[in-house]
């Protein structure tokens, strides 16, 4: 919709059965053109998203209503690690080549280089697999794929260096290759003032406590917010949970933050209610 995408780019996209997103949304029924979706800029007057927090801070600070000021910009990396596949009770520690334990490494490097880049800086090992992945073999084949984040430009480039650094010598530690591959790279953007200021006045106007985030997670607002005016107002969720079973919220925060959206959007829109 934002544009940001051409139809012909989501080819390099496959998932683990080699079915590109243009095979996907086929299976389910959309075989129209994707440049019939796109948005010309200036097409919406402004744009607003009602998300759940997907986190504890505002739940935590006991705040009903969060608004969003900033998204995190990401870099996603896949490491692939070689080395040699050998017997686990045969082969000495000093003769191995493990791939598993460069990856082990790596991973632990990860979560210090997020400490390093506190308190905004998120990282993340999220895939992980070895090959042959068999008990009593030596890993020679280790994948993994590094999630990170910062609202900081400068702060995730250094992140991203601080991983090849470290990837690097740990690889040359062990005897391993290495291999580095970008899967996604997103800027970090800051919404748009006045429509930030919108969601300030409903709520002080309604009674609610506001609290500034961060978004760490992506959304449509961060893609749209390149077409249109932009801002994201959140709600909190129970135990900050997201992409669970367990994921809830109040009826008291949804009718806080739907309540919130309504009369910023009117406003927005220059429409009077009375009340």
């Amino acid at each position: 919709m934002a544009g940001t995408l051409q139809a012909e780019d989501l080819e390099q996209y496959q998932d683990d059965q080699g079915r590109t997103p243009d095979v996907l949304r086929q299976e389910v029924g959309y075989n129209g053109s994707l440049s019939e979706v796109e948005l010309a800029e200036g097409e919406y007057h402004a744009f607003v998203e009602l998300h759940i927090e997907q986190g504890p801070i505002l739940e935590d600070a006991d705040v009903p209503i969060g608004i969003v000021t900033h998204g995190q910009g990401l870099v996603w990396t896949k490491i692939t690690l070689s080395g040699q596949e050998s017997h686990a009770g045969s082969t000495p520690m000093d003769r191995r080549v493990n791939a598993g334990l460069g990856m082990a490494r790596i991973i632990a490097s990860v979560d210090d280089i997020a400490q390093d880049y506190a308190p905004n800086a998120r990282a993340t090992v999220g895939q992980c697999d070895v090959y042959p992945n068999a008990v009593n073999v030596i890993p020679g084949q280790a994948i993994l794929t590094i999630d990170m984040r910062n609202p900081d430009q400068d702060q995730l480039d250094g992140m991203v260096k601080d991983l090849y650094d470290q990837a690097n010598k740990i690889a040359e530690d062990i005897g391993l290759e290495i291999e580095f591959e970008e899967l996604s790279n997103m800027s970090p953007i800051a919404f748009d003032t006045d429509a930030i200021n919108h969601l300030r006045e409903a709520s002080k106007t309604l009674g609610y406590q506001t609290k500034d985030l961060v978004s760490g997670a992506g959304h449509d607002a961060f893609w749209i917010s390149k077409i249109a005016p932009s801002a994201m107002i959140m709600c909190p969720c129970v135990g900050g949970l997201s992409h669970n079973e367990a994921e809830d919220i109040t009826p008291e925060w949804a009718t806080a933050s739907t309540d919130v959206l309504y009369h910023a959007v009117l406003n927005m829109a220059e429409i009077s209610t009375h009340e």
